[in-house]
């Protein structure tokens, strides 16, 4: 009988501490659930803004120094003593707006969960972050590349589709633009090597500048260039309107023309479609297919 009741005491025991082990283990689990439980989104809530927020990847001049915005209004401020920007572009968007502009400091102003931007060697590299982005990725690719306006890159290479860049001021050895139907302003640009721009059927609009050894290929678009040319340059216009302003000495150009069925006009006078104007060491071959071209030297 002694044996049978200590037995059962054994056996009390036992189940209670399992019992206690169980009540432990149920309320970790219930307030680990309520550590994780998260709060309803307000409804009312404005929605967060993408624009100028990049949090990765990390952004780097040559230096090294760390060029990602590191405050919540997405500027990027680099030290004193390290303001040199990279010393080629590479850039290539389908779609939003890219914008130069001048500042004391090199910044990159980005949304990166559209936009991918990386350092490489010296070459800035700035592009979609997916191939085949969606309508409201695109309304998000918005680039902003703030330079220092005494600097002046080795080269600038941009593929653009169909949207919208604006320039305030650029400086570069060679130039290499492509784009679409969009649309591309320049207040002011300094090309001392060479330059190439192929349009399509967007907008062209270059204020005023100096421009080296230009290849200038119009497709369907409007084109308004006014800026110095030195060198050897070539104008080609399939159709549509373009106007072109070559400033500076007028004596230095030496322009030829070789046009199809469009109007030609030299220093607002109607001109035969081929001929050759000026002696000028400053060459500069103009061709057409249909569309207006004027031309105005000085």
């Amino acid at each position: 009988m002694e044996e049978n009741r200590n037995g059962a005491k054994a056996a009390i025991i036992v189940l209670g501490a399992a019992v206690v082990v169980l009540l432990l283990v149920v309320a970790f689990l219930l307030g680990r659930n309520a550590g994780n439980k998260k709060t309803p989104a307000d409804p009312t809530a404005p929605p967060t803004e993408y624009y100028n927020v990049p949090t990765s990847p990390a952004v780097t001049d040559k230096s090294g120094a760390d060029l990602t915005p590191a405050s919540p209004t997405g500027e990027a401020t680099l030290p004193a003593e390290s303001v040199n920007a990279p010393r080629n572009l590479d850039i290539s968007m389908t779609a939003g707006s890219l914008t130069f502009t001048t500042g004391a400091q090199f910044r990159v102003d980005y949304d990166d969960d559209v936009i991918r931007v990386k350092d490489s060697g010296g070459t800035l590299t700035i592009e979609n972050e997916h191939s085949h982005p969606s309508a409201s990725e695109r309304r998000r690719m918005n680039v902003t590349v703030t330079v220092p306006e005494t600097h002046a890159f080795d080269g600038v290479n941009m593929e653009l589709g169909a949207g919208k860049l604006i320039v305030r001021s650029l400086k570069t050895d060679s130039l290499h633009l492509e784009f679409g139907a969009g649309s591309a302003t320049f207040d002011d640009i300094l090309v001392t090597g060479s330059a190439e721009i192929r349009e399509g059927a967007g907008e062209l609009n270059i204020k005023s500048g100096a421009i080296a050894n230009l290849t200038l290929q119009c497709g369907a678009g409007a084109t308004r260039l006014s800026a110095t040319l030195t060198g050897s340059s070539r104008v080609d216009a399939a159709v549509g309107a373009v106007d072109l302003n070559f400033t500076g000495d007028p004596n230095a150009y030496t322009v030829a023309f070789q046009m199809g069925l469009g109007a030609c006009y030299y220093n607002s006078e109607k001109i035969a479609r081929s001929g050759e104007y000026g002696t000028g060491p400053n060459r500069v071959d103009v061709t057409g297919g249909f569309g207006v071209m004027r031309v105005n030297v000085g």
